[in-house]
């Protein structure tokens, strides 16, 4: 095993032994690995150490999937303590391209605009770091990179010193480097991935995939392959075509009238879109097949809907290369990629369309039900694949969804076995048909009597925003200070909240408000008294719409009625949970009490994690004994250590 063996660290702890020897085996036989393991047993490490001799002895290129920054740092971490072992490793960190954009201009738009404008740039050689990059980047500079361990941030900081792309520059990089850490969306989009792959000249089937945080790669894969495209868009992108003046971007009479006919087309077909879709609507959600509304579009229009795209592209192409790029350019792109998606899964039974009407607010939806569109044909490319999450039970449900062929799955059992404890609360549910004033009453009454009797910081978790913010209007004093995760506020500002609640415990006491899934309970650990006692409220099952009942449907056909329910709303669900409880634990010393706050749970123990003890279940009135279970269990764990 030790020739086969890149650890950089003096002691190899009993679990990641286990991944390491699971791991040979795969390597042996052939196939894919898929497998679950505790938070913070240094399973990066332990699944690098094997796999970077094999892929050095095949050639293989190594494409590291993380969800956020923070995991891909941890791969640089890793690589960089073996590079210092003594190991010949290499890696890179990539980013965005609008990230790494040295042109300020340039990289405040929206990305898809940004991208296109920079192929656009570069074609016509005005982009000066591009043009520097060709000059500077000489292959001696790219071969020293090659054989180092790189952050995304060195590299920026880098080609910023050169006057240099440090986009391109990290692409280089990469093309010479074993491992490269990335986004799910770089390798699960398809176009994306088309594009990584050539300019790293490399193929599917030279490359080992690793999928880190797996919980998450489902609802990716679904959501990179769902596109919607609202009324307002269309409105924006009528009115940026209007605004062109052909005469100016036209260089001959036999191209005004050309670009005159497409402009022409493009208005009369965007407004007869528009009809279509306000006649189609209803007040709420309705199926309307793409092919339907092909039909109804292309008979009002008197013009094929793939011509009319074709038009609108090559209008805006030279209207951007002669320097009058559009306004609403973001929309008139949506708007591209929706039509085409529109037509290609006409007839493809993995999507659905779905037109919703809020009063004048008109949206039409592409919506996937099959996760293996992005996922089957990635896996079954690849040399091999490797999927690993704290929170991935059932692992059997993971690769019949994901369609992940050859696979060897197994379990490492946590350190921290036993140490979290639980209950359920009964009388108290934010099922969907008996939400409501006092439902929401009840549940806040329920918070305050546990938050204001006790001495240690406290989170919790709501199925969605909407829920939380019910709650929250119906909260009365709490002694404790309250930090609050809200939609859409940047990372730098949560990030700020996370770190003063985690100060609180010396003080008796803070409260963190978040959402199951979310960035709160996502990727952040809470150590020791950083976190004691959690309260999960209700159950974060889908809210009903008419995508998940065709979803439902579609699963019903393929894996039949029994696993449909299951595998659409019970696990997604409690793997959000599992993954929220996670939170409190990740040493052999760490404890946690987590209150259950939904009826419903009692018929869902089976699906929590198995080192999660359940000791009971408590009305949501009964203070009394709620807290006489916290306070005993807590005052246990805190003697212990």
């Amino acid at each position: 095993m030790e020739k086969r063996l890149f650890f950089p660290y003096s002691k190899i702890r009993e679990g990641q032994k286990e991944i390491i020897n699971n791991l040979i085996k795969v390597l042996d036989e052939g196939k894919n690995a898929v497998f679950e393991a505790p938070s913070g047993i240094g399973k990066t490490v332990a699944v690098l150490s094997v796999i970077l001799p094999y892929a050095i002895e095949q050639d293989l290129k190594v494409f590291y999937m993380c969800r956020t920054h923070t995991q891909m740092t941890r791969v640089i971490e890793e690589l960089n303590a073996m590079k210092e072992k003594g190991y010949d490793v290499s890696g890179i960190m990539l980013r965005g391209k609008s990230e790494m954009c040295l042109m300020e201009g340039l990289k405040k738009l929206p990305y898809k605009v940004m991208v296109k404008l920079c192929e656009a740039y570069k074609a016509r050689g005005t982009c000066p770091y591009h043009m520097a990059f060709k000059e500077k980047a000489t292959d001696r500079l790219l071969d020293t990179l090659g054989t180092g361990v790189h952050h995304a941030d060195r590299i920026y900081k880098l080609g910023k010193e050169l006057g240099v792309c440090p986009h391109e520059l990290g692409l280089e990089v990469a093309k010479r480097v074993r491992v490269i850490a990335l986004s799910y969306l770089y390798l699960l989009d398809r176009d994306l991935r088309k594009i990584l792959l050539v300019n790293l000249d490399t193929m599917l089937n030279d490359s080992i995939l690793i999928f880190d945080e797996a919980h998450n790669v489902i609802d990716v894969a679904q959501e990179v392959e769902s596109l919607s495209i609202t009324g307002r868009e269309i409105d924006n992108v009528l009115s940026s075509i209007k605004e062109i003046k052909v005469r100016k971007i036209a260089r001959s009479r036999e191209e005004f009238e050309s670009l005159s006919t497409y402009k022409y087309a493009i208005v009369k077909a965007l407004r007869v879109m528009k009809r279509v879709l306000e006649e189609r609507a209803t007040e709420c959600e309705r199926m309307y097949p793409a092919k339907e509304f092909v039909y109804d579009f292309e008979l009002k229009a008197k013009e094929s809907l793939l011509i009319i795209v074709d038009y609108l592209e090559r209008l805006i192409r030279t209207a951007s290369i002669r320097r009058q790029r559009p306004r609403n350019i973001l929309s008139i792109e949506e708007l591209i990629e929706f039509l085409n998606k529109l037509v290609e899964t006409s007839y493809d039974k993995r999507y659905v369309h779905v037109l919703s009407s809020r009063g004048e607010n008109i949206s039409y939806s592409i919506y996937c039900v099959d996760p293996q569109v992005a996922i089957k044909e990635l896996v079954e490319d690849a040399h091999l694949s490797i999927h690993m999450s704290a929170t991935l039970s059932p692992l059997s449900h993971y690769i019949e969804v994901c369609g992940i062929p050859r696979t060897h799955e197994f379990k490492i059992k946590p350190v921290y076995a036993g140490r979290v404890k639980a209950a359920v609360i009964t009388g108290i549910t934010t099922a969907y048909d008996e939400r409501g004033d006092k439902m929401y009453e009840s549940i806040a009454k329920f918070i305050m009597n546990v938050v204001n009797s006790l001495d240690c910081n406290i989170a919790i978790f709501f199925p969605s925003y909407e829920v939380m913010d019910e709650v929250v209007k119906r909260l009365g004093s709490l002694n404790k200070p309250m930090f609050m995760e809200r939609r859409g506020e940047s990372t730098r500002e949560l990030e700020e909240k996370i770190r003063e609640f985690k100060k609180c415990w010396k003080i008796g006491g803070g409260v963190l408000l978040g959402v199951l899934g979310g960035r709160t309970c996502e990727g952040v650990d809470y150590p020791g008294r950083e976190l004691e006692v959690e309260i999960v409220i209700g159950v974060p099952y889908p809210e009903p719409s008419l995508a998940t009942y065709a979803q439902m449907k579609y699963y019903e056909d393929k894996y039949g009625e029994d696993k449909a329910f299951e595998y659409v709303y019970k696990i997604p669900a409690m793997r959000k949970v599992n993954q929220a409880i996670g939170r409190l634990v990740r040493g052999p010393n760490d404890y946690g009490i987590v209150l259950l706050g939904d009826t419903r749970y009692k018929g869902l123990l089976n699906y929590l994690a198995d080192w999660i003890d359940v000791l009971g279940a408590y009305p949501y009135d009964n203070s009394k004994e709620i807290l006489k279970f916290v306070k005993g269990t807590l005052e246990r764990f805190r003697q212990s250590k």
